[in-house]
């Protein structure tokens, strides 16, 4: 009489080869996971894009920098927020109050300049805070004589935001941080009159679209 032969007995039990399988990756989720990566990616830059703004703004414009500065107080306070940025800093109970200033005449004109001896004071404030690619974000000068210290002749800001004279523009960092150009970054500035002379804002808004495998650039 043939023998009858014996059932295999598996190796594994029913729920651990469902989790075995729950485990592989199929190919929605090898796609999900692609997405998951580029958006990634492009937050990161977008990230990096707002803090190397602020820190160019960061900077004395008669070296080759943005800001006017007096005493620096201004240019070491910009600021990256998702609302626009209120103007409240004084240089009352900071460093920048110990820096000394004086007048001198030029022509009929008083003009304010540091007092001998003295130096300016440049260095970043606040913070700059993570942001999601879905964020308006607003980058402006905590202080509270922004819209003046915008006039001054010395202010090279304008460049900065439009481009042109000589120095590095906000549209260059765009260029050479966002390299994949998978984001749509829109560049505004406010302007205000009044007491308020000018403040400059500048608005980042970044609607990245669905990322798909195989694209093609531009």
């Amino acid at each position: 009489m043939a023998r009858r032969a014996g059932r295999r007995k598996p190796k594994q039990s029913y729920a651990e080869l469902q989790a075995a399988l729950s485990r592989k990756e199929t190919p929605g989720k090898f796609m999900s996971d692609i997405q998951k990566d580029l958006y990634a990616d492009i937050e990161a830059d977008f990230n990096l894009l707002i803090q190397t703004t602020v820190s160019d703004l960061t900077s004395d414009a008669t070296k080759g920098g943005y800001s006017p500065v007096l005493t620096g107080f201004f240019a070491s306070n910009w600021k990256a927020n998702k609302r626009p940025i209120n103007r409240t800093e004084t240089p009352k109970g900071t460093e920048w109050e110990r820096i000394r200033k004086t007048t001198k005449t030029i022509g009929k004109k008083k003009e304010t300049i540091l007092a001998a001896g003295q130096t300016p004071l440049i260095k970043q404030r606040h913070e700059v805070p993570e942001f999601k690619l879905k964020d308006r974000v607003y980058i402006g000068s905590a202080v509270k004589y922004a819209p003046y210290a915008l006039m001054s002749p010395k202010s090279r800001l304008i460049n900065y935001v439009a481009g042109g004279g000589g120095t590095a523009s906000l549209n260059q960092r765009i260029n050479e941080i966002m390299t994949d150009k998978k984001a749509d970054i829109r560049i505004g500035r406010g302007v205000y009159g009044g007491k308020q002379l000018y403040n400059l804002r500048k608005i980042t808004e970044v609607k990245p679209p669905s990322p798909r495998v195989g694209y093609d650039k531009n």
